[in-house]
C-alpha cells in the first residue's frame, strides 16, 4: 500500500511555536500528510491505512532550525587566526596581513567545484543532525568572477542533494581582492558578476559587506540596488566593526535583513524597524571577535 502520511507518537513534548509562546503539549502526537502538519494532539494518534508510525521514545518534536546566515562552502581552514585574536590581534590586524577572508579566498581559487561541494556537503549534514532544516549559504571567497560562480555552482549542488532546504547568497562583495582597486572592483561586481549570477539563476539574494574600510554605505547601495534590478532580494552585512551607516542602507534599499549590528546608529535602527528589515544577531562573532554586543 502506498505511503500516505507518517504518525510520530510518544513525544515527550511537541513544541508549536504558536504565537509569542512556545506552545508546549506534553505527551503530544503529530500527524503529518502531503509533507504538512495535518494534526497535533496532546494523545497518541491511532496511524490510517497506509501511515507510518514513528515512536518518539519520549524525546521532543520541534520545527527545525533556521540558519539565515553561513559561509559554508570555503576551501582552506584559519583556525589558528582564533589564536591570533586570543593574542589580542584586531580583526582589522589580520586583514591587513593577508589573514581573515583573503585567506579564505586564496584557498576556495584553488579548489575545484567537487571539493567546495563535498566540504559543503559535510558541514551541511553535521548541521542537520544537530536539527537544521534550512541553510541560507553565500558565496563571497571567490572575489573574481569564476570563482563566485564556482561557488555558487557548488551551493546549487548542495541544495539538489542535501536533505534540508538550501538558500543561496551571492556575497561578491565580502572584501577587496588582493592587489585591486576598489571602484574596479565594485564595477566589476555590478556590471559582470551580478549579471551573469541572475543569468544562471544562482542566488535568491545580493549580500555586501558594509564596513566604512571595505565597501562603504555608497559603494553597498550601488551593488545592492544593482542586484535588485536582476532580481536579487538585498541582505547586508552591517556596522560589525564599525558604524558605518549599514543599517541605514539596509532601510534605505529595502533589504530583508541586516547582519551583525554590533555598532549601528540609533537612527539606523529606528529607519530598519520603519522599513520592516529583520536583525540577524550572530553572537558566535562577537564571541570570537571579543566585542561587547
Amino acid at each position: 500500500m502506498k505511503d500516505t502520511g507518517l504518525v510520530l507518537n510518544n513525544a515527550g513534548q511537541v513544541l508549536c511555536m504558536t504565537g509569542d509562546e512556545l506552545g508546549i503539549i506534553e505527551n503530544g502526537a503529530i500527524r503529518i500528510r502531503d509533507g504538512r502538519i495535518a494534526e497535533v494532539s496532546d494523545h497518541n494518534l491511532k496511524p490510517e491505512p497506509g501511515e507510518k508510525e514513528i515512536d518518539c521514545q519520549n524525546c521532543m518534536v520541534m520545527p527545525g532550525f533556521i540558519d539565515p546566515h553561513t559561509h559554508l562552502v570555503f576551501g582552506g581552514w584559519r583556525a589558528h587566526e582564533f589564536e591570533m585574536r586570543l593574542t589580542g590581534k584586531t580583526y582589522k590586524e589580520i586583514a591587513e596581513t593577508g589573514g581573515g577572508i583573503l585567506s579564505s579566498v586564496r584557498a576556495t581559487r584553488q579548489a575545484s567545484e567537487d571539493q567546495l561541494f563535498q566540504s559543503g556537503m559535510e558541514r551541511i549534514k553535521e548541521m542537520i543532525t544537530w536539527g537544521t532544516t534550512t541553510v541560507e549559504i553565500k558565496s563571497g571567497y571567490g572575489l573574481d568572477t569564476e570563482t563566485e560562480l564556482k561557488m555558487l555552482r557548488a551551493i546549487k549542488r548542495i541544495s539538489e542533494n542535501a536533505p534540508a532546504t538550501v538558500v543561496p547568497t551571492f556575497l561578491g562583495a565580502h572584501s577587496v581582492p588582493e592587489g585591486s582597486d576598489k571602484s574596479d572592483y565594485v564595477r566589476l561586481v555590478v556590471e559582470e558578476v551580478i549579471p551573469r549570477v541572475a543569468e544562471e539563476n544562482l542566488a535568491r539574494f545580493c549580500d555586501v559587506f558594509c564596513e566604512n574600510f571595505i565597501f562603504n554605505a555608497d559603494d553597498s547601495r550601488r551593488i545592492l540596488e544593482a542586484g535588485k534590478k536582476y532580481g536579487l532580494v538585498p541582505k547586508i552585512h552591517a556596522d560589525e566593526i564599525e558604524s558605518s551607516g549599514g543599517a541605514e542602507i539596509a532601510a534605505e534599499v529595502g533589504a530583508v535583513s541586516a547582519a551583525h549590528l554590533l555598532r549601528p546608529s540609533d537612527q539606523g535602527l529606528k529607519a530598519m524597524a520603519g522599513a520592516g528589515v529583520v536583525a540577524e544577531l550572530l553572537p558566535g562573532t562577537c564571541f570570537f571577535l571579543k566585542e561587547d554586543a
